[in-house]
């Protein structure tokens, strides 16, 4: 089953039907994936903001209205312009400098 979050107002938000924005984050059940579209007209601020979320979506999840909670411990893919930062950009601080 897949859903797809359209990216408004610095946040997901569930999609009915087809996504109004043009940054979204559709969840593959079937593959353990969020795969993270950002086209290349998007500003780099927006692309960090929306990666951040879907990073904070793969660790905790995403509360649907009837599927429950989604998305947990699934593979991030970046697809578009967003995912052309260098890989110690992608990731936390947190993550980065843990000892």
């Amino acid at each position: 089953m897949k859903i797809v979050l359209e990216y408004k107002n610095s946040q997901f938000h569930e999609c009915s039907g087809t996504p109004t924005t043009a940054i979204n984050l559709t969840v593959d059940d079937g593959q353990k994936k969020l795969i993270l579209v950002c086209p290349s007209g998007t500003s780099m601020i927006e692309r960090r903001a929306a990666e951040r979320n879907a990073r904070g979506i793969e660790k905790v999840g995403f509360q649907t209205a009837k599927a429950g909670r989604i998305g947990r411990d699934y593979e991030l893919v970046v697809e578009g312009h967003g995912g052309g930062l260098p890989d110690r950009l992608r990731h936390s601080p947190r993550e980065v400098y843990k000892g």
